[in-house]
């Protein structure tokens, strides 16, 4: 056993040595294997020019795993010519890699490339539009709010829920009328993203809609309802709440009846801050 794993360890002290050249050939190896270990190991030599320029090609490969292997690599380069290079990208005629590009954006956090990204979210093809909306989720940038609403009429189910979560991770206010609206869609995993980033931006507005979807048909809407009513619901809300203490239907390990529980418990200790903060301010 230990003479395996020493075998293992050498083959991989073997590939993190091997020189720049040998991986950028392999990059180009009939073996995805091979490709997605060069891009990965690729992600360690950041201060050659050259390697940005072959990981930003590999975006468009046909496998999978090589793609994420090579977006996870160049998300390690914060340099300008990467930048420079991944958003050129945005404008090419090959699907596939505008996806890539997108994530690979999104993951480098300059929120130069929001316009580009806004642009892709009118992309033909929805794996395009999907990417630019969780791209624009990282950036976080409340300029691109008017574009993600619009996103939230796409047609096709993820790309609306990109653009929920996106909205929710941007946190602003502006978005929460948009929001309510996406607790009425028509597919689960959206009404749940919803409820989620209604819950992440904590506006009071919110409070009603949430507490007409506790009794939603599926259990994942129920759940994230629960967990933002915690977050703004008052003491009106936890009558509403009272029957899902018998719900034992578990989202992520976790129940909707301790979802509640603890919803009750965020809601009660809310209430006793503010009574606290009035009862100072009236002293």
């Amino acid at each position: 056993m230990l003479k395996k794993l020493g075998s293992i360890l050498d083959a991989v002290r073997a590939r993190r040595g091997r020189s720049v050249d040998d991986l950028l050939e392999q990059l180009s190896h009939a073996e995805a294997r091979s490709r997605w270990e060069a891009a990965e190991a690729l992600g360690r030599h950041s201060g050659e020019a050259r390697v940005a320029e072959a990981l930003v090609k590999a975006l468009g490969d046909p496998h999978p795993f090589v793609r994420w292997e090579a977006v996870e690599s160049l998300a390690q380069r914060k340099d300008e010519r990467t930048f420079i290079l991944l958003k050129a990208e945005l404008s090419s005629t090959n699907a596939r890699r505008r996806s890539s590009v997108a994530d690979a954006l999104g993951r480098l956090g300059d929120k130069r490339a929001a316009s580009g990204l806004c642009g892709a979210l009118a992309s033909r093809n929805a794996e395009v539009r999907r990417s630019a909306a969780e791209a624009l989720a990282r950036l976080g940038d409340p300029t691109t709010l008017r574009e993600l609403r619009r996103a939230l009429g796409d047609e096709d189910t993820h790309v609306r829920r990109a653009a929920v979560n996106a909205l929710g991770a941007i946190g602003s206010s502006e978005a929460v009328a948009a929001l309510l609206t996406m607790l009425e869609d028509k597919a689960a995993l959206v009404r749940a993203s919803a409820a989620e980033a209604l819950g992440r931006i904590a506006d009071a507005s919110a409070t009603h809609p949430l507490r007409k979807a506790l009794t939603d048909p599926d259990p994942g809407v129920r759940w994230h309802a629960v967990h933002a009513l915690g977050a703004v619901g008052d003491k009106a809300v936890v009558p509403a709440l009272e029957p899902l203490l018998c719900d034992a239907t578990e989202i992520f390990g976790v129940s909707i009846a301790e979802a509640a529980q603890s919803a009750m418990e965020a809601i009660e200790g809310r209430q006793k801050d503010q009574e606290q903060a009035r009862r100072l301010r009236s002293s």
